[in-house]
């Protein structure tokens, strides 16, 4: 499996154990189903932080809410932020998900890994399915 795919599935996995807005974290986590990694695309940019995840995710506080609607590329977009606190460190996401297709648009997410920096993650996807 591709650190990206792992990613994906690791995200859909923690979202089901939501303890915020039940309502958001649901949303993001059928989005994450949806879309899958089909057309995804990453960049990182500082200390790259994916590999670091699996135990935040897994172990660590989550919250998720909406934040507000905009266009993403032409299409119009509910806007979410994603939330993980552990002792190991913390993700922050910003998730942009079609309101069309409910399919994840974009994602932006900064981590601050214990001991090992700070990094962002600038995930995009492109290709569209039916």
């Amino acid at each position: 499996m591709k650190l990206f795919e792992s990613i994906i599935v690791l995200s859909i996995l923690a979202s089901a154990s939501a303890h915020a807005d039940d309502a958001a974290c649901g949303r993001i986590r059928d989005a994450n189903v949806q879309t899958g990694s089909a057309g995804g695309q990453m960049k990182t940019t500082g200390y790259n932080f994916a590999m670091d995840t699996p135990t935040i995710y897994s172990q660590g506080d989550h919250t998720c809410s909406y934040l507000r609607d905009e266009a993403v590329a032409g299409q119009s977009a509910a806007v979410y932020h994603e939330q993980y606190r552990h002792k190991t460190g913390s993700t922050d996401a910003t998730i942009w998900i079609s309101k069309n297709s409910g399919r994840l648009l974009r994602e932006e997410q900064d981590g601050d890994i214990v001991g090992k920096g700070k990094g962002h993650i600038a995930y995009r996807w492109t290709a569209a399915k039916p």
